[in-house]
């Protein structure tokens, strides 16, 4: 493998994974040792790996100063691809990924103190890395403009477009302290180990902004797992999470399903689509037969507007 000077290749390993976006693959060198092979199917993917491969250096910086309870990507070489970009190439973490509704409680407190060490982090992390920086403010105008986007090209019930136009246009509900988030908090970017949290992937996305963004895909979880992975999340942080971020996170959860449909139609996914337009459905049905969905938003729209 020529992307690491010395590393000769002698086979290939599970895990592999192919998506959209990536082809994830393992390869086994002649001493014996495990790596992993990432490379970005399009643009965008390739994208997202080049900035979680420019914050790995200050997150391994911030683990040897005891700062991060759990391991990294640490990338080794890279190598030009034809679809444009680099493939990554780095040693294969500890542990295995966990689907979060198969935790227990304890393991949720895991994933709470994860998230908290990674909201602590410093600004200094962030600019050095050159991540987007985003205030309150920027963070709200941003969500609108691109529940616009979506509802020019994918025509967003209007009950759902009415709802989430009236939590965004509340500037009181968007007042919050910008912190480092991880972006992209899905189970598979979580790897465990003796129930513990061994290693977090995925920092493609990170960014300066709203911690219910991290909180967010969290909400479906039952509700003794949830707050415990909030009771850990606060007793770290040392800070309450107030109604608002919670409120935030339930319109972030909805607001993907319309990000799921704009990509849909931006990728010509025509299966993404589909998907996408079934849930906005269910969604808006949910949401005229109880407003409160009772798991988190406080707004509330009368459907006879």
């Amino acid at each position: 493998m020529s992307a690491i000077d010395g590393l000769n290749a002698v086979g290939v390993r599970p895990p592999y994974v192919q998506t959209d976006d990536f082809v994830t693959g393992g390869v086994l060198d002649s001493k014996g040792r495990h790596w992993i092979v990432k490379c970005p199917l399009n643009t965008t993917a390739a994208t997202s790996l080049e900035a979680e491969a420019a914050i790995a250096p200050l997150l391994l910086e911030e683990l040897r100063k005891g700062e991060l309870p759990f391991d990294i990507v640490r990338p080794t070489g890279f190598a030009s691809v034809e679809s444009g970009g680099r493939a990554i190439v780095y040693p294969e973490p500890f542990g295995t990924p966990t689907d979060y509704q198969a935790i227990t409680r304890g393991e949720a407190r895991e994933v709470g103190r994860a998230l908290a060490s990674i909201h602590m982090l410093s600004y200094d992390t962030s600019n050095h890395a050159g991540l987007p920086h985003y205030s309150a403010d920027e963070f709200r105008i941003r969500q609108l403009a691109e529940l616009h986007d979506a509802d020019r090209v994918a025509s967003i019930p209007n009950l759902l477009c009415r709802r989430w136009e009236e939590a965004l246009e509340n500037t009181a509900l968007w007042q919050f302290e910008p912190v480092v988030i991880h972006g992209d908090v899905d189970s598979e970017y979580f790897l465990w180990s003796g129930g513990a949290i061994s290693a977090v992937l995925g920092f493609g996305s990170a960014q300066v902004g709203d911690p219910a963004v991290d909180i967010s895909p969290l909400l479906s979880l039952p509700e003794q797992i949830f707050d415990a992975v909030i009771d850990s999340y606060e007793n770290t942080r040392g800070v309450a999470v107030d109604d608002n971020l919670l409120t935030r996170a339930t319109l972030l959860s909805e607001l993907s399903v319309a990000r799921w449909m704009l990509y849909g139609i931006r990728s010509e996914n025509e299966n993404v689509q589909h998907e996408a337009r079934t849930m906005l459905v269910d969604l808006a049905t949910e949401v005229e037969a109880d407003p409160t969905l009772q798991s988190g938003p406080s707004w509330d729209v009368d459907p006879a507007e």
